[in-house]
C-alpha cells in the first residue's frame, strides 16, 4: 500500500491572506498625508486667507509674495504634523526654494543674512536632534531653515512662540492625563508653524 501524499503549502502561500502592515506616513504619498473632508476645508480656507492677508497687508512687494508662500505652507505642515508627526520634503524643498528665490529677487542685500540665520537655526536643531534622540526630528530642522531663509532675524520671535505654546500644550496635556502623559511625544510642528505665522504678520 503506498502512502498517501500530503501536500504541503508552499512558503509564499501562508502569507498571502495576512494582512499587510500600512506603509509608514514618511513613505506615503503627500495626497495620502493631507486632511480630508472638514477639515481639509478649513485648513484650505486658512491658507487662503493668510495668502491674500499677506498682500493686504504688505501690498505688491517681495515681503509679501514671501508670506503668500510660506504662510500656506506652514498651515499645511501644521496640519499634517498633527495628524502623522511627520514634516512632509514635498511641501518643505519647494516651499524652501520658492522662498530663497524671492527673497534674493525682492532684498538681495539680506539675502545672505537670511541664508545664514536659517543655516544657524537649522543646523542647530539637527545637531541637536542627532545628540538627544527623540527631541526634534529632520522635519523640524529643515523648518527652522525655512523659517530662517524667509524671516532672517525675526526666526528668534517665532522660535519664543513656538516654545511657549508647545511649554503651554505639555503643561496642559500633564494636567488632563497626569504623569501617564510624560511620554507623549507633542509634535512641534503645529507651534513653529503658528510662530512663523506670527512673527511674519507682526515683524
Amino acid at each position: 500500500m503506498s502512502a498517501e501524499t500530503i501536500p504541503v503549502a508552499e512558503s509564499g502561500a501562508e502569507t498571502e491572506g495576512a494582512a499587510e502592515a500600512p506603509p509608514k506616513p514618511e513613505s506615503r504619498p503627500l495626497v495620502e498625508l493631507l486632511p480630508r473632508d472638514t477639515p481639509l476645508l478649513l485648513v484650505t480656507a486658512t491658507a487662503f486667507v493668510l495668502f491674500v492677508a499677506s498682500f493686504i497687508v504688505f501690498g505688491f512687494h517681495g515681503r509679501a509674495f514671501v508670506g503668500a508662500v510660506l504662510c500656506p505652507a506652514l498651515v499645511f505642515l501644521a496640519a499634517i504634523d498633527a495628524k502623522h508627526k511627520l514634516l512632509p520634503n514635498a511641501i518643505i524643498f519647494p516651499a524652501t526654494l520658492a522662498v530663497g528665490l524671492i527673497v534674493a529677487a525682492s532684498t538681495p542685500g539680506s539675502f545672505l543674512s537670511h541664508l545664514a540665520v536659517g543655516a544657524a537655526f537649522g543646523g542647530f536643531f539637527l545637531a541637536f536632534g542627532l545628540l538627544f534622540a527623540g527631541s526634534f526630528g529632520m522635519g523640524d530642522a529643515k523648518l527652522f531653515f525655512l523659517l530662517g531663509l524667509a524671516l532672517g532675524s525675526k526666526t528668534f520671535g517665532a522660535a519664543l512662540i513656538a516654545f511657549a505654546g508647545l511649554l503651554v500644550a505639555a503643561l496642559y496635556v500633564l494636567a488632563k492625563r497626569g504623569t501617564s502623559a510624560r511620554k507623549d511625544a507633542l509634535p512641534f510642528g503645529p507651534f513653529l508653524a503658528l510662530g512663523g505665522i506670527v512673527a511674519f504678520f507682526l515683524s
